[in-house]
């Protein structure tokens, strides 16, 4: 059992000294570079929030547009309807004048015929 431990030891202590050893050579540099990574992420993040927010306002803004929109056909259409109806009234007046009309001519009518 202790011959198994031994190369696993031995193994452990070259990753280990390589470990160190890349830590002196590159260690500044990977430090360097996960600070720049890190700044990158931040960025990319903050660019991201940013987006989120400005689709968020773009959104509610065409929401409400689109409410005043349909507020505004609603109340066109409700006037086109009032316009619409006081129209039929008046021909409906303009017929009834004209039945009268007809009426009084028949009367004249019969008048001169007796």
């Amino acid at each position: 059992m202790s011959e198994k431990n031994n190369p696993e030891e031995e193994k452990q202590q070259v990753d280990n000294r390589i470990a160190a050893v890349r830590d002196l050579i590159f260690g500044e540099n990977i430090q360097q570079y996960n600070s720049e990574f890190e700044d990158v992420f931040n960025r990319i993040k903050a660019l991201k929030d940013s987006n989120e927010k400005k689709l968020s306002d773009s959104v509610t803004d065409l929401e409400n547009k689109l409410a005043d929109l349909e507020s505004l056909m609603e109340h066109k259409i409700a006037d086109l309807n009032e316009d619409l109806d006081k129209k039929i009234a008046d021909l409906e007046d303009e017929k009834a004048d004209r039945k009268k009309l007809g009426k009084a001519l028949a009367k004249i009518a019969q008048m001169l015929q007796e």
